[in-house]
């Protein structure tokens, strides 16, 4: 009995539809198809099907350098490579969901499935040659340079604060500016951390704003309050 043969173009249309319902169920948005970051997928999956080297690096460039090499510009870049064999083939929808099973199994793996620094994606998916079906699937993820979102903090107040962008936490000293980047939009909470008998003391919540400045100045009782107001060019 021959083996199965999948439709690998619609095995790359699989593999985007079920990345993007997995993103749905954790609430994070689609990812659109980018017809560059496409290319570079499916030119990798090739070549790391005919070279027979499985690593993220089998054509001696990074994930960043197979992105900019098609003229992607990028803020961020991630990527998902997946190897699947069986003597019997398989079919198109099959292949798919044994790459994705494969991925979401894999803690890192499935961090860049749920990366939520990247609205972009790119799938390709190359058959090994040999008598033994092997297929190759590439999903490259990335967020466009023009997405990047920049924004400062001064600290005017005479206090040390804090603040917390996404899953970090910054020191912010009195007199201290920073200009802070990001590929992604999240809450910036600014916080005056507390002493030996007091707790942290939330000052300001916020989604964060591209080109804003984030000034913290004393009120009238000496407490920190936060302005909002547009970056100029210079920090």
């Amino acid at each position: 009995m021959a083996a199965l043969v999948p439709d690998l173009p619609q095995v790359e249309k699989h593999i985007v539809e079920m990345t993007n319902e997995v993103r749905r169920e954790k609430n994070l948005p689609a990812l659109k198809v980018n017809a560059m970051l496409a290319k570079a997928a499916r030119a990798f999956a090739q070549k790391v099907a005919t070279s027979g080297r499985f690593s993220h690096t089998a054509d001696g460039r990074t994930p960043a350098q197979r992105a900019e090499s098609v003229g992607y510009k990028h803020c961020d870049i991630a990527e998902n490579l997946a190897m699947d064999q069986n003597i019997g083939g398989f079919d198109t929808g099959e292949l798919a969901l044994q790459a994705i099973a494969g991925w979401m199994n894999s803690p890192p793996h499935r961090a860049n499935i749920l990366r939520a620094s990247v609205s972009e994606i790119g799938v390709g998916v190359a058959r090994a040659p040999g008598a033994k079906p092997k297929f190759i699937s590439v999903e490259l993820f990335g967020q466009p340079a023009s997405k990047i979102l920049t924004f400062q903090i001064k600290n005017f107040a005479k206090v040390e604060l804090s603040y917390s962008y996404g899953s970090k936490t910054y020191e912010l000293k009195p007199g201290v500016s920073v200009v802070h980047s990001s590929c992604s939009q999240q809450q910036l909470v600014i916080t005056k951390p507390g002493g030996v008998f007091s707790s942290a003391t939330e000052i300001a919540k916020v989604t964060a704003e591209n080109k804003k400045l984030y000034t913290l100045k004393p009120n009238a009782s000496g407490e920190p309050k936060l302005e909002i107001a547009t970056r100029s060019a210079e920090p």
